[in-house]
């Protein structure tokens, strides 16, 4: 008789990998401290008791090898109930396996960091520990019976699907991510991906224009008077510190929760806020009621493993966990929607807390830039507050005990926060053999806010991202494909995905976004507010020349342009003249003039965002004293810095700035020491194609933009 095997404390990775794939550990172990492995099993699977899996152990061997035994507890073993409900042929359909939800794959993870300290993460992880970095705090408690909670009144009969909450018979998520496999969606697909919508135009007291774009047969969707998860409504109420969704918020809301794609170019620092309330609110409301599915689906499997029969498919997830991405600038972004986040989470714990609050809060410097900032305009206050950090990325993991984790690993989150850089440090290079984007094989719903500051970035690396977003994954990673959508299957999540995309401003980079990467069936919405027209905040007594390029094709309109630049207006530079400012919004073109300047030998200063401080406060002073003829000024480095350059006689604009109030800005700071200046010796010209429309729409005004653009005449004055 070979020697009795040492009984283990703990379950090794093999066993707990065993024991997830396949409900079961190594029979050949001996067990010998029975309750000490009963509440580890027990643990692994997240129960609370022993009802969730029942069977009758089968007569036969094993009751006569136990006849002489000394008499054990009536009470089976973790290992005998396993065994004895996955014993009989038929407990389990064929080619199924044992169910094991989200929440008991959670505790497995739990037990792993806890036998060997950490758990295989990305590599911003390694360094650190989790164990000294939660928070703890008191939170509304919610029934413990989450599906029986939220049954409503007059609605709460038991089912066969269980209670049925009010909302969901009016849920336009389940509509739109269901296996429809009818004539009708057929139809809705083909029109996707032939891109034939029918436009339609409204006009929205508080929104503004909103352009809607629908497939052809589409009717017009009712407002969901309910659209949140009974157990969100509380944190949501306690987050936008009203039990109403503002007007604002309440318009567009309506169209997020269609799961249409949404462009909205009419954020501002003043309505901030209320909008990453508003998607934060609809994200968190999209994982809530997708990770509540999955647990019913997952009670049904289980009681139909114990019973012996077959419950048929029941799909309700991707190929990976995450469902949704919030693309965000700069970590202060981050940090403030993370926050958000957890408030509606609800959180009881949250995990790796203190490193978050570390990495992404504001830093000891904070005030001493605060300060530095206080002549600075307050959408500048507001963009650079805080850790304005490019290079980020985070998981979320959602746990069913009410406990959140940052830091989670992409492939164990249910939303990840990144910015365009962050995700291409992982994703890689195009010739990089570092290459991992299986992780966006499955989002469901992706945001990216802030718009008008990545394109301060790079915009390359966002598209890049949705160029390599719901692709086919190149491995499983443990995916159980009986469970996986037929139409993530097929190929056809990006059809079901929804994107939404925030900005202040609209831009040909993002109407291409929103014209290639946005298909879903639901449809579509832009929304642009009118423009006023940053002509009219000009407070400097100047007259403003608008004159506009002649271009033969999009393709040479940057040739055009430079061609004109060069032979009109820097040949009319005299040597002489002095105190000129020349405004570049594209960094390419930047480098263009600044290199047929040096060759020309004009006597000139370039200031980037590549400069520093001290070379940018040189080249002011120089100017102002005369000693330049102009500086060459990036609308980059009137972004990031906000200079106040003095002595400015001379404005022109080689391209119109993507930001309107920089036009306003700049053409007011003629007036600053230029009180010996008489007004017919200050001048501002401006040079436009008519591909520029949408710049020049936000400096001339939504009703003037028409007669610029295309009429007879290439030259307009205003004064």
């Amino acid at each position: 008789m070979p020697p009795a095997r040492k009984t283990k404390t703990k379950l090794s990775r093999k066993e707990l990998q065993q024991l997830k794939e396949y409900g079961e550990l190594d029979p050949l172990s001996s067990i010998t401290e029975e309750k000490s492995l009963d509440d580890v099993i027990s643990k692994a699977l997240g129960r609370s008791g022993y009802g969730r899996f029942t069977g009758k152990l089968g007569k036969g061997k094993s009751t006569k090898a136990n006849k002489g035994a000394p008499k054990r507890s009536t009470r089976p073993d973790a290992y005998s109930r396993l065994l004895s409900s996955l014993s009989a042929a038929g407990s389990l359909p064929v080619g199924r396996d044992p169910v094991v939800s989200d929440d008991e794959d959670d505790a497995i993870e739990d037990m792993e960091e806890t036998e060997d300290g950490s758990e295989a993460v990305n590599e911003d992880e390694q360094m650190h520990s989790a164990a000294d970095s939660d928070r703890e705090y008191n939170v509304d408690e919610v029934d413990s019976d989450e599906l029986d909670s939220e049954a409503e009144q007059g609605n709460s009969s038991d089912t066969e699907d269980g209670p049925k909450e009010m909302y969901e018979a009016f849920d336009y998520m389940e509509k739109h991510y269901a296996d429809d496999d009818s004539e009708k969606m057929h139809k809705k697909l083909a029109a996707a991906t032939g891109k034939e919508y029918r436009q339609s135009i409204t006009e929205d007291s508080v929104l503004g224009p909103v352009v809607t774009y629908d497939l052809a047969g589409e009717k017009a969707k009712p407002v969901n008077p309910r659209p949140l998860k009974q157990k969100l409504v509380k944190p949501a109420h306690k987050l936008n510190k009203s039990s109403e969704f503002s007007e604002f918020q309440h318009k567009l809301f309506n169209w997020l929760d269609q799961y249409r794609d949404v462009v909205y170019s009419g954020r501002s620092h003043s309505n901030g806020d209320e909008l990453t309330t508003a998607y934060a609110i609809h994200a968190m409301n999209h994982v809530m009621k997708a990770k509540d599915l999955e647990r019913k689906n997952n009670a049904k499997l289980a009681k139909a493993h114990a019973a012996g029969n077959d419950v048929g498919e029941l799909r309700d997830r991707g190929f990976t966990r995450p469902r949704v991405l919030i693309v965000l600038p700069f970590r202060n972004s981050a940090f403030r929607l993370i926050e958000k986040l957890l408030t509606l989470a609800s959180a009881g714990k949250e995990k790796n807390f203190t490193r978050f609050a570390k990495e992404y809060g504001p830093d000891e410097d904070e005030e001493r830039r605060h300060n530095a900032n206080k002549r600075k305009p307050e959408d500048f206050k507001s963009t650079f507050a805080g850790n304005i950090d490019d290079a980020f990325r985070i998981g979320l993991q959602l746990h069913y005990n009410k406990s959140v984790k940052l830091y989670a690993d992409f492939y164990r989150a249910d939303i990840i926060v990144a910015s365009p850089i962050g995700l291409r440090m992982t994703t890689g290079a195009q010739s990089g053999d570092r290459k991992d984007f299986d992780f966006l094989s499955s989002i469901e719903m992706v945001i990216v806010d802030q718009c008008d500051v990545l394109m301060m970035q790079n915009w390359d690396h966002l598209v890049h991202l949705f160029e390599h977003m719901n692709l086919m994954p190149k491995k499983d990673h443990g995916c159980d494909f009986s469970r996986i959508r037929l139409w993530q299957l097929d190929g056809m999540a990006k059809y079901r995905r929804q994107t939404i995309l925030l900005s202040q401003y609209m831009t040909p980079e993002m109407q291409a976004l929103f014209n290639h990467h946005c298909s879903s069936i639901e449809g579509k919405v832009r929304i642009k507010p009118a423009y006023a027209g940053a002509v009219n905040d000009v407070v400097a007594k100047v007259s403003q020349v608008f004159k506009r390029v002649s271009v033969r094709k999009l393709a040479s309109a940057n040739d055009d342009r430079f061609g004109h630049f060069v032979d009109q207006t820097l040949s009319d530079i005299e040597k002489d003249q002095k105190h000129l400012l020349i405004f570049v919004s594209s960094y390419f073109d930047f480098v263009r003039i600044r290199n047929t300047c040096k060759d020309r030998g004009y006597i000139f200063a370039a200031i980037s965002e590549y400069s520093t401080k001290s070379e940018a406060m040189r080249a002011r002073i120089k100017l102002y004293e005369g000693e330049l003829q102009f500086i060459l000024y990036s609308e980059r480095a009137h972004f990031y810095h906000r200079y106040p350059i003095k002595g400015i006689h001379h404005l022109v604009f080689y391209s119109l700035p993507d930001h309107p109030h920089f036009y306003s800005e700049l053409v007011n700071l003629m007036l600053t020491h230029n009180n010996d200046v008489s007004a017919d010796q200050l001048s501002c010209t401006a040079f436009y194609t008519k591909f520029d429309q949408l710049k020049l729409e936000r400096i001339v005004g939504s009703k003037l933009v028409t007669q610029l653009a295309s009429s007879e005449r290439s030259q307009f004055t205003f004064a």
